[in-house]
C-alpha cells in the first residue's frame, strides 16, 4: 500500500516544483495534504461510485405513522448499494449489506435525531468485512459516517480525513492518477506548469479510474424487474430510465 506522504512528495516532483531528492517542507506538505483530502472528498460519488440516496430505517419523526413505500421490515433491513441509511428506527436493528457489492459502491448512515445510543444500528457485511470486521454496531448519537467498497480488499472502507502517515484509500493501481491530480492543484500556487506528458498521463489514468468504479444496476433490482438489457448501461443511464417509468431506484413498487 502507498503512503499519503509518498503521493505528496511525488506530486511536488511531477509538478516540477521540487527537484529529485528534495522533500516538501512541513508547510508545503500540510497544504498538499489539505488539497489531497479535498480531492478524495470530491471524488466519492463523482469519479468513484454514485451519489447516496436516503433509505429510512423506520418511522420516527414522521407526522404520519404510515411508512407508505411498500417495504416490509425484511426489505428495509436489506438496502441496495449507494444508500444513506437514515436512523429513524424505533428499535435496535441489524442491517445486512448487499451480498454482491460492486467495486466502488458506497453506503452511509445519518442520525438526524441523535438517537443511536438508545436504538443502535448494526451493520452486517454479509460475507465481506466492514472496517476490517464482519459487523459493526453504531451507537453514537448524531453520527454521520460513510463507507466505500473496495473489491480488492473485500472490505467496506470507512471514509475519513487522511494524515501523511496513512495509507492511500485506493489501490496502488491509481497512484499516478492522484499524483498528477495533486500536481495540477499545486502548480498554480507555485507559478509552475505541468508538462504535456504529465497531462497525458493524468487523462489516461482518470479514464481508467472512472471505468473501474462505474456502477451498473444492482443485481438485486435486476433479479426483480427482469430487464437484463439494463445491465449493460451505466448506473446514471439506468436511473434516468427508471425515473421515466416512475420506478424508484432500489425499490419494489411502481408509481401511479
Amino acid at each position: 500500500m502507498t503512503l499519503i506522504s509518498s503521493i505528496i512528495t511525488d506530486a511536488f516532483r511531477e509538478g516540477n516544483i521540487l527537484p529529485l531528492g528534495k522533500a516538501p517542507n512541513a508547510n508545503q506538505a500540510a497544504e498538499a495534504l489539505r488539497l489531497l483530502n479535498g480531492l478524495f472528498s470530491s471524488i466519492y460519488g463523482d469519479e468513484a461510485g454514485e451519489g447516496l440516496t436516503d433509505w429510512p430505517l423506520g418511522n420516527f419523526g414522521r407526522e404520519s405513522p404510515e411508512y407508505d413505500l411498500g417495504y416490509t421490515d425484511q426489505r428495509i433491513d436489506h438496502p441496495t448499494i449507494n444508500r444513506r441509511l437514515i436512523a429513524v428506527n424505533t428499535e435496535a436493528k441489524t442491517i445486512y449489506l448487499t451480498l454482491r457489492p460492486q467495486d466502488g459502491a458506497r453506503m452511509g448512515i445519518a442520525d438526524p435525531f441523535g438517537r443511536l445510543a438508545s436504538v443502535p444500528v448494526s451493520l452486517d457485511a454479509n460475507g465481506r468485512t466492514i472496517e476490517g470486521t464482519a459487523s459493526i454496531t453504531l451507537d453514537e448519537n448524531g453520527m454521520f459516517r460513510e463507507w466505500f467498497y473496495r473489491a480488492d480488499l473485500g472490505d467496506w472502507v470507512r471514509l475519513t480525513q487522511k494524515a501523511e502517515a496513512d495509507e492511500m484509500p485506493f489501490p496502488a493501481d491509481f497512484d499516478n492518477f492522484f499524483i498528477t491530480s495533486l500536481a495540477m492543484r499545486l502548480n498554480p500556487r507555485y507559478g509552475r506548469a505541468m508538462d504535456d506528458q504529465s497531462a497525458l498521463i493524468y487523462k489516461s489514468e482518470r479514464r481508467k479510474f472512472v471505468a473501474r468504479y462505474l456502477q451498473s444496476m444492482p443485481l438485486e433490482i435486476l433479479d426483480d424487474i427482469s430487464w437484463p438489457f439494463m445491465s449493460t448501461q451505466s448506473y446514471d443511464q439506468q436511473r434516468e430510465f427508471s425515473s421515466n417509468r416512475a420506478f424508484d431506484r432500489g425499490s419494489y413498487f411502481w408509481g401511479g
